[in-house]
């Protein structure tokens, strides 16, 4: 019995190799495309008549084009990409949080929740219009590989499994058109692990997926340890063929992108991935314009493809490449690396009836196109329209999604488990524990921004000006102490010009402290505070020269002088002579 259906009234988008577009009608018998009527000329009402069962579709306000591949699904963080808000290239493969979840759901005993994480995964992603989707998760085992993979029913969509452990590839016979070899790059990039993965390729006819995200630290320890950069390295040890994808490279000069177009490999692009684990933006322009084979997975923070388009056609610059080829690169490009393109990826006769729906009744999504060319028609695609448009997926001539629900799933179950899967794995992350000790550390160091800024200018105070007391406001900083003369450099000492200084021409001539006038006693003193001038004069020899007439005198000087009264010491002046050598002759 023949199985038809017919779509149409719809605005179709093909994406094949004419750039065919239009309004037209689809007819699918048994799963694959039978009809495309491009000329108008098909009959409804005689076919309808011949055949009654023909389930009809009308796509009135629908955009109908090929389904996406997301060549990057990591179906282990698809409920809990706030893991990764903390995280950059550099500490990407040491975070705690990924480690412990990781760890987890790799457990046996967790199998059964790890089995409905990834339904879960797959089922939004069919949602999402993700008609093929390339498995890159590090969870899954033995025991997982075989209950969950290695019957395809269990996956609806078209599927790659990108391997990791290479001891599941010990028994892949008759997979080997769906698992891949995968290579993470971390701080362990030596000549063992290449060539081990090297000795592992020799024996299997497998594509080859190498993460060349290198963090700043990995880049320069390639660089030490081989002399030359990651690509070139690769590419000496023949790991570099059409079959070998590399992922979101964060280092490629000009040369390696030579490289890379002689070999004819692949570049695998996560834009959200880029955002959000580069510390600076990555210029695409020169990957795109290089003619290499480009195409787009959501990685670990991505959340469906369409929006991966979006993101990308805003990291590259305008006229680099259409929206065509940009739409090309999740759905033609993947299926000819994947070696489906003679299947999928595009709708035209004979091909297996792969597309997806978008509603266009949201008065915001109305085409205000004069045409309806292909570029036109998929640039108003990637800027008006998202994964949430999507209202109907047929996928080998069946509809897997009607008007936006899931048609062999309970939507509301499907929801409680994701809840329930989500809160179970930030729990064994420790997500909350962690998060506390980043807000504490963000407390401590808010407090401590706050201490610098009251404090207040630093005050320069002489106490000796204060008599050993502060009487000002704020907080008292001691920033130093006064520097006396006496402790001044020479540079900076002031001389004295009222001192009898003279300069000895000779030692010969002996050392004479007096003038040949004075007389060779002496006393020194200075003027008690509260005793009268005359007391203070009396008693004491000095020069007759020296001494004013009267007091009166002797108080104007003080006054002009601005001399200090400190108290009365008698005591004679000695130069190192005793009493009896006083009167010899020197």
């Amino acid at each position: 019995m023949e199985d038809f259906i017919l779509i149409k009234n719809g605005l179709v988008l093909t994406l094949d190799r004419k750039g065919t577009a239009g309004y037209f009608n689809i007819l699918v018998r048994n799963g694959k495309i039978y009809h495309i009527d491009n000329e108008n000329k098909f009959n409804e009402k005689e076919f309808i008549s011949k055949y009654p069962d023909t389930l009809i579709i009308d796509a009135a306000d629908r955009i109908i084009m090929p389904g996406f591949f997301n060549s990057k699904l990591i179906s282990s963080y698809s409920l809990n990409k706030y893991f990764f808000k903390k995280c950059t290239y550099e500490n990407l493969n040491s975070w705690l949080s990924l480690k412990l979840t990781e760890r987890f759901l790799t457990a046996k005993d967790n199998s059964d929740l790890n089995y409905e994480l990834f339904g879960i995964s797959h089922a939004r992603s069919l949602l999402n219009g993700e008609l093929f989707i390339s498995e890159s998760s590090s969870t899954i085992s033995k025991e997982f590989f075989d209950k969950y993979f290695k019957d395809s029913d269990q996956i609806k969509q078209y599927f790659n499994l990108t391997v990791y452990d290479y001891g599941l590839l010990t028994d892949i016979t008759g997979q080997e058109k769906n698992i891949s070899l995968g290579f993470r790059t971390d701080e362990d990039i030596n000549n063992y692990s290449l060539a081990s993965m090297k000795k592992v390729l020799s024996g299997n006819k497998l594509r080859l997926f190498i993460d060349a995200s290198l963090s700043q630290g990995t880049f320069e320890s390639v660089k030490k340890d081989f002399g030359k950069p990651f690509i070139t390295v690769l590419s000496e040890m023949e790991l570099l063929s059409q079959g070998t994808v590399i992922s979101n490279p964060t280092h490629l000069n000009q040369i390696e992108l030579d490289i890379l177009c002689k070999k004819g490999a692949t570049i695998l692009l996560s834009p959200s991935d880029y955002l959000n684990f580069q510390d600076k933006k990555t210029d695409l322009d020169e990957i795109f314009l290089s003619g290499l084979n480009i195409i787009t997975g959501t990685g670990y923070t991505g959340d469906n493809i369409f929006a991966e388009l979006k993101i990308l056609s805003s990291l590259i610059s305008k006229n680099v490449i259409s929206s065509e080829e940009l739409l090309k690169t999740a759905i033609r490009n993947p299926s000819q690396l994947f070696g489906i393109s003679n299947i999928t990826g595009s709708i035209e006769r004979n091909k297996s009836a792969d597309m997806i729906i978008l509603s266009l009744e949201d008065i915001r999504n109305v085409p205000a196109v004069p045409e309806t060319e292909s570029e036109i028609l998929a640039d108003f695609i990637i800027r008006n329209l998202s994964a949430k448009d999507i209202s109907d997926v047929i996928l080998r001539g069946r509809v897997l999604v009607r008007d936006k629900k899931l048609m062999a799933e309970d939507s509301s179950l499907l929801r409680k488990k994701s809840e329930e899967i989500s809160a179970r794995i930030y729990s064994e992350g420790k997500y909350f524990e962690y998060k506390e000790k980043y807000l504490m550390r963000g407390r401590v160091d808010k407090i401590k921004a706050d201490r610098q800024e009251k404090k207040s200018e630093e005050i320069y105070v002489d106490i000796t000006e204060t008599e050993s007391e502060y009487m000002g406001e704020g907080e008292f900083i001691i920033v130093g102490r006064k520097q006396e003369e006496f402790e001044q450099s020479r540079g900076k000492a002031v001389i004295d010009e009222t001192n009898n200084i003279e300069e000895i021409s000779s030692l010969e001539d002996g050392v004479d402290f007096l003038d040949k006038n004075e007389s060779q006693e002496i006393s020194v003193h200075t003027y008690s505070k509260g005793a009268s001038d005359a007391d203070n004069l009396k008693g004491h020899k000095t020069d007759a020269k020296s001494i004013p007439e009267n007091v009166e005198e002797i108080n104007q000087e003080k006054e002009k002088e601005n001399i200090a009264e400190p108290v009365i010491r008698k005591e004679k002046l000695k130069f190192g002579f005793g009493e009896e050598d006083t009167n010899k002759k020197v």
